[in-house]
Formats: C-alpha cells, sequence, structure tokens
C-alpha cells in the first residue's frame, strides 16, 4: 500500500523544526517516519527534534535536497520500505534553501517510489516577521511559496494586525492555490498537516509546467555558507551571552539562521539556542541523558562567516 508523503519547507529559521516536534509529539496514534536535510556537514536538527523517533529518522548531510543528494533520498525513502520500517506516514523536511519542486518530482516521476509513496502535501512555514526580507534577498522563498498547498503563516503574534493582511496579501499574489493559516510556534491541529490528499498535480502543471519535465537546473546563493562549531568543555553563561551579543552586533546583518546545543557548567538541562536574522533566544532543554556526551555545537548559517573568529569567540566562553 502506497505511503503518504508530507513535504514541511520553508526559510532558514521558520519554525520547520518546531512543527516536525508538533506533529511527533500529538497524540494522533500514527507511526511517523522522518527525513531530515540541512546545510553543512552536521545535521543538529536531528537533535533538536523529539527523542522518541529511533529507527524512523532518517538524516542528509551536507548538501541541498533539491540537488545533490536527491539520488539518496530515493535510496533512503525506498530503505525504509525494504527494510521493513513500520510507519504509516512520511515527513520530508527540507533544508532552508531548498526549492521544493525538485524534492516533489523524486516521489511522483520515480517509478521505484511511484508505487510505494504518492504525495500527499506540501507544507510551507512562513515567517511573518522577516518574510519581506527573505522574499527580497532570496528567490528560494518565493519558490517555497508558490509551491505550498499549506502556508502556515507563522511567528503571526510577532506583527501587527495591518501587518498580518499585507502579509497574507503578499502570500496571496504568489500562490492561489495554497491555504494561508495564521500559527504561533506552529500551533496547528495535525488534521491541517497530515493527510490533507491536497497536492493536485494537474493544478500544479498549469500554474509550472516545467514540473512535469525531468529536474530542471536551479542555483543558490553561493555566498551563503554554514559554520559549524563544537566545545567539549563546559561553557560559562555569562561569558557565552557576551559572545552572541557580540556576533548579533558584528555580524547580525550576514547571520540568516542560528541555533545550537549548548553545555553549561552547573546545569543539568541543556541549553538550546535560535536566532533567525539579528534575533536570538535560548530555552532550557531537556536533561542530558546519562549515557550522552555532553557537548555544545553551532550552527551559524549566513554569508561571508568568518569563522576562525567565531571559532576563537566560543573557546573564550570556556568556565574556568
Amino acid at each position: 500500500m502506497q505511503k503518504p508523503v508530507t513535504i514541511v519547507t520553508g526559510f532558514l529559521g521558520s519554525g520547520k523544526t518546531t512543527l516536525l516536534n508538533r506533529i511527533l509529539s500529538e497524540p494522533h496514534g500514527m507511526k511517523i517516519a522522518v527525513i531530515l536535510n540541512e546545510i553543512g556537514e552536521v545535521n543538529l536538527d536531528s537533535q533538536l527534534v523529539v527523542q522518541s523517533i529511533g529507527e524512523e529518522l532518517k538524516v542528509m548531510n551536507n548538501g541541498c535536497i533539491c540537488c545533490t543528494v536527491r539520488g539518496d533520498l530515493t535510496k533512503i525513502a525506498e530503505d525504509l520500505v525494504n527494510k521493513g520500517v513500520v510507519f504509516d506516514s512520511l515527513v520530508v523536511e527540507t533544508t532552508g534553501l531548498a526549492d521544493p519542486s525538485p524534492v516533489a518530482q523524486t516521489f511522483f516521476m520515480e517509478p521505484s517510489l511511484q508505487e510505494k509513496f504518492y504525495l500527499d502535501s506540501i507544507i510551507t512555514v512562513v515567517d511573518a516577521l522577516n518574510i519581506h526580507k527573505n522574499l527580497d534577498e532570496i528567490k528560494e522563498t518565493m519558490d517555497q511559496i508558490g509551491f505550498a498547498d499549506v502556508v502556515l503563516l507563522n511567528k503571526s503574534d510577532l506583527v501587527g494586525p495591518q501587518t498580518l493582511i499585507e502579509v497574507e496579501s503578499k502570500i496571496r499574489a504568489i500562490t492561489s492555490l495554497a491555504k494561508i493559516i495564521p500559527t504561533v510556534n506552529c500551533e496547528v491541529s495535525i488534521s491541517e498537516v497530515l493527510n490533507l490528499n491536497a497536492f493536485d498535480l494537474s493544478a500544479r502543471a498549469e500554474v509550472d509546467p516545467k514540473i512535469l519535465k525531468q529536474y530542471h537546473d536551479h542555483s543558490h546563493d553561493e555566498k551563503i555558507q554554514s559554520v559549524y562549531l563544537e566545545e567539549s568543555r563546559p561553557l560559562d553563561m555569562q561569558k557565552l551571552n557576551r559572545f552572541m551579543e557580540l556576533v548579533v552586533a558584528e555580524l547580525g546583518s550576514q547571520v540568516l539562521r542560528s541555533k545550537g546545543v549548548v553545555n553549561i557548567e552547573g546545569m543539568n538541562e541543556r541549553m538550546v539556542f535560535q536566532g533567525v536574522h539579528m534575533n536570538v533566544s535560548s530555552t532550557e532543554d531537556r536533561a542530558w541523558l546519562p549515557n550522552e556526551t555532553r557537548m555544545t555545537q553551532m550552527v551559524f548559517i549566513g554569508r561571508f562567516l568568518p569563522q576562525d573568529v567565531l571559532q576563537e569567540g566560543l573557546s573564550m566562553c570556556i568556565a574556568q
């Protein structure tokens, strides 16, 4: 029997992983398999999703899911079925720089996948606070919105009513097909994002005839890079706060996305931080597990980021 596939897309920091955690945590009774992809050599998102998923979580690093690792996507999806992993639905979370069109094509143009999967819907998470900036600067943002079956207009509490109306109008100008749902922290009923049977290939082909052709070429902003930092020694909270303040002050306009899991001296819980552009926040997360290596791992995604400066700054946060 064919399994439904939900593609979750959206620009860096829009709330995709928050939505994924909600999907995995809700008591819907379904078994969800997940394929994650992120820019860079290390996928921190696999540590930020809920811990109960186990063998149903597959990770692809170091590449864009819509081009260089498309073959890996096909292989992983096939392996989930061929190896007998039990699941009811597959969720694919793309990197924030992915054009969802070739990802979708993987499931309706690859003969080996057509027998096992059908594309249920494409969910695009939009950052209501930063959407104007993202649309102006990043081509993929428009592609992600234009290809959506459902747009979650996330962080809608961070903008005023008039701005929200303007943002909805801008989204509607890009796509007439998608359902728009304003959300805060991606709080949405699971019935609004799973098992929708919303993807209509004929309607998509009318909007974008290229979807019926073999993977069409596209390019990314080559200036965008991912910087990964790690530190095994515990950090001092005050020093870390000063370091992050300096990052925002000196590199804020260059950083598109930042996130990390942090090991703070004297804390039994992980500290998780998330940043979008110049807005950075942190929260206490779950307790470190007994068999887990306590380690700080950070990812900064942006333009012209000085890895040596960031690495030196992190090393200055080590607790004495």
